[in-house]
C-alpha cells in the first residue's frame, strides 16, 4: 500500500492537477467551439485530469497504469468513432481531435513527471494550432510550387546538413 501524501507532496499534486485541468479546458473549449461531436470541453478537461493521475499512480504502482490508461482512452475514441459512423453513415475520419486527445493526456501525466512550462508550453501550442486551422490552410494553399521548393530546402540544409558538419 502506498504512503500517504505530505503535506507539501499534496500542495504540489493540487497544482499539477490545477495546471492539468486548466490545461485540458483550454483545450477542449478549443474542440467545443468547432462542435466536435467526439470530444469538448468536459471530455478534454477529464482526459488531462486523466493522464496526470495516471502518472501520479505510476509512482506507486508502475508505469503500466499510464500505459493501461492510454490503451483505455484510445479504445473510448474507437468505440465513439464507431459510434459515430453508425448514426451518421459515412464520414470523413478525420483524426485531429483524437491525436489532440492523446496529447492532452500526455500533457497531463507530463505534469507530473516533468518541467511544468514544457507541458504548459504544449498545451499552449496544441491549443493555439488547433484554432489556427484555417489560417494555417489558407496560408498553405498561398505557396507555389517555387515557394515549397524554397522552404523544403531551407528545412534540408537548416535542419538535416548544419546539424552535422562540424563546427
Amino acid at each position: 500500500m502506498p504512503e500517504a501524501f505530505a503535506d507539501s507532496d499534496l500542495e504540489q499534486l493540487f497544482k499539477v492537477l490545477g495546471l492539468a485541468l486548466g490545461l485540458g479546458l483550454l483545450v477542449g473549449t478549443q474542440r467545443e467551439r468547432i462542435h466536435s461531436r467526439l470530444a469538448g470541453v468536459r471530455t478534454f478537461a477529464l482526459t488531462t485530469l486523466l493522464g496526470a493521475l495516471t502518472a501520479v499512480l505510476a509512482h506507486s504502482f508502475g508505469g503500466w497504469v499510464v500505459a493501461a490508461g492510454f490503451l483505455a482512452l484510445t479504445a473510448l475514441m474507437v468505440v465513439g468513432n464507431l459510434a459515430k459512423m453508425r448514426s451518421d453513415g459515412p464520414v470523413d475520419p478525420g483524426v485531429t481531435t483524437e491525436v489532440a486527445m492523446l496529447l492532452m493526456f500526455g500533457v497531463g501525466a507530463f505534469l507530473v513527471v516533468g518541467p511544468p512550462s514544457v507541458a504548459i508550453v504544449v498545451g499552449g501550442i496544441a491549443a493555439v494550432l488547433l484554432h489556427a486551422k484555417e489560417r494555417l490552410h489558407s496560408w498553405i494553399d498561398g505557396f507555389g510550387d517555387r515557394d515549397f521548393a524554397a522552404i523544403m530546402q531551407f528545412a534540408l540544409l537548416s535542419l538535416v546538413i548544419l546539424p552535422v558538419l562540424p563546427d
